[in-house]
């Protein structure tokens, strides 16, 4: 998880209190800290974090309106579970988006030095075994790969569909399964700028059906976790 140092609450508004626990939660689903069906009791997070139950539930309804986690009668917050369906439908709706436009980017033949150098960092990541930000990057490059094309409806719905995705990613996808999506997208970006925009959207379209096929063969199960631990470099003091 990402590190943020600490700091007094008076320095920070109730809205960047909530966003730093927000995304440091988010954090520890990406490094695969908290798995799907992880309680979060709110005693020991309220001790972790350094704030009231207040601000806790406040940033609770947040990330269950982003599907983040499942607010249980009975049982409270817990990190959310995805059937296979619910995951297909999103990568096919990815897919829908992104294979048109690397198409319209074959057309022109655009070149893409800045997401070459980005499909390298990936690349470095993963072989680092950095989980989480590696799939913080891989969104980031499908996202600027939208960009290139300079439609901002579209890179709009790709940012909504693309932190979903991330977020199934981080909770389903395992380290030690052999992804190559740094070689894909250097694949995909070879295609793009030698004009082979029917290329280009095939590459796509499998490079995301291969997560939607996959994704959720390999759940890891709850466990118990020891907040003050995990969240210590965020307490708010």
């Amino acid at each position: 998880m990402s590190a943020v140092s600490r700091i007094s609450q008076e320095d920070l508004s109730n809205d960047e209190i909530d966003t730093r626990i927000q995304l440091s939660i988010i954090d520890a689903i990406l490094d695969h800290q908290l798995p799907p069906g992880t309680r979060l009791v709110e005693a020991p997070l309220c001790e972790a974090f350094g704030v009231t139950r207040g601000t806790l539930r406040r940033v609770f309804v947040k990330l269950a309106h982003e599907r983040v986690i499942d607010l249980q009668p009975n049982r409270g917050a817990v990190i959310a579970t995805h059937d296979v369906k619910e995951a297909r439908e999103v990568f096919e709706a990815r897919g829908i988006l992104e294979s048109g436009s690397v198409k319209s980017l074959a057309a022109k033949r655009k070149v893409l030095p800045e997401l070459r150098a980005l499909a390298k960092r990936e690349h470095a990541l993963r072989e680092q075994g950095n989980w989480g930000a590696w799939i913080r990057l891989s969104g980031e490059f499908h996202i600027k790969l939208s960009e290139a094309n300079q439609n901002n409806i579209v890179s709009a719905y790709l940012r909504t569909l693309i932190a979903r995705t991330s977020l199934l990613i981080g909770l389903y996808e395992t380290p030690k399964r052999n992804s190559c999506s740094a070689d894909e997208h250097g694949a995909i970006l070879d295609a793009i700028e030698q004009g082979d925009g029917e290329r280009a959207a095939r590459l796509m379209e499998h490079h995301l059906g291969e997560y939607a096929s996959e994704l959720l063969t390999e759940a890891t199960p709850p466990k118990e976790v020891d907040f003050t631990k995990l969240f210590a470099p965020v307490r708010m003091l």
